[in-house]
């Protein structure tokens, strides 16, 4: 796919100028960390029932409003104002049904933006009828303000000193623009044990991502695993929650089976340190399914040596296979 083959093109060619980026400095006796860890206990049964559930909420998850499938834009702005409507002269574009050619502007004053809707526009804000304020970016605590105008919409993203606008089209919030999602079959041999090691202190990095511009996360430690019959050591982010660790990774499926990395959560035991490495629940990033993301890219040490035949494989544009039909 012309899009997977970009991304991994992108990768290769930040490996060398981002490997500085991400590199911390943990003492770790791999040997133990593999003799110590033991997994919570799963049947045949209890995991193929979690594992098919999480398959559907996949695909469930695509199909809402506002999600990567639905997405038509992505554009960074500038200090001051920014006008945003369907007339392609704004500096934001705003497609959809219903959309005025000017719906109002954005005002950007260094991390914050304000939204002003032109009189008479029937726009919303947080399902408010909406009026000139401040809206929350994806950086800021509680989820980020939603603006509607017909069935448009769009959210800011903070990316350390970028800021954005993320547009989407409720009309295309549907899963029809890619094949059904597949997946390696469910095998028990890639949910293995690993071993947290914490940092001294949680480690707050700007992280490269594809589309150029870097985001924060907060890098909590280590995790070595044994993952293909080989010793791995992780670099961990902090996920959803105390107990959940968040991955991006890459490996020798990268490009070719699978998207040129992939994302994973792992559940933590926070009293012994074990972390439950499912691999069989890897799964794509947001720009497999749009180029209008900002995605992070594995750290050097998360690029993986070995096939890991496990998770959620490369994703299937129909449009890229319509046009290597009509070729």
């Amino acid at each position: 796919m012309p899009q997977s083959f970009s991304v991994m093109a992108r990768f290769r060619r930040q490996r060398g100028r981002h490997a500085a980026i991400l590199t911390m400095t943990l003492v770790v006796s791999m040997s133990a960390c593999a003799r110590d860890a033991v997994l919570p206990a799963i049947t045949t049964a209890e995991h193929q029932a979690a594992w098919n559930a999480w398959k559907a909420s996949r695909t469930a998850w695509l199909s809402i409003p506002g999600r990567p499938v639905s997405y038509t834009g992505l554009r960074w702005i500038h200090e001051g104002a920014n006008t945003i409507g369907s007339d392609p002269a704004n500096a934001i574009l705003l497609t959809g049904r219903d959309v005025p050619a000017l719906a109002g502007t954005l005002v950007r004053e260094g991390h914050r933006v304000r939204f002003e809707p032109v009189a008479g526009v029937n726009a919303l804000i947080d399902s408010m009828p909406a009026t000139a304020q401040w809206v929350r970016t994806d950086a800021d605590s509680g989820k980020p303000s939603r603006i509607d105008v017909g069935s448009a919409g769009f959210r800011v993203v903070r990316r350390v000193d970028s800021v954005g606008v993320r547009t989407f089209d409720v009309d295309k919030a549907n899963a029809s623009a890619i094949a059904p999602l597949t997946y390696f079959s469910l095998d028990p041999v890639w949910r293995v044990a690993g071993k947290f090691v914490a940092a001294a202190k949680p480690d707050t990095q700007a992280v490269p991502t594809t589309a150029g511009v870097a985001e924060v996360h907060i890098i909590l430690g280590n995790v070595t695993a044994t993952v293909g019959g080989k010793s791995h050591t992780f670099l961990a982010f902090a996920g959803n929650s105390p107990t959940d660790l968040y991955f991006t990774f890459s490996d020798e499926t990268s490009g070719e089976e699978t998207y040129g990395f992939r994302f994973l959560h792992a559940a933590l035991d926070t009293v012994s340190n074990v972390v439950t490495f499912d691999l069989n629940y890897a799964y794509n990033p947001d720009c497999a399914f749009s180029k209008f993301t900002t995605c992070p890219l594995p750290p050097t040490q998360n690029r993986v040596p070995v096939r890991i035949t496990a998770g959620e494989k490369i994703v299937q544009h129909l449009s890229d296979t319509v046009k290597s039909a009509s070729k």
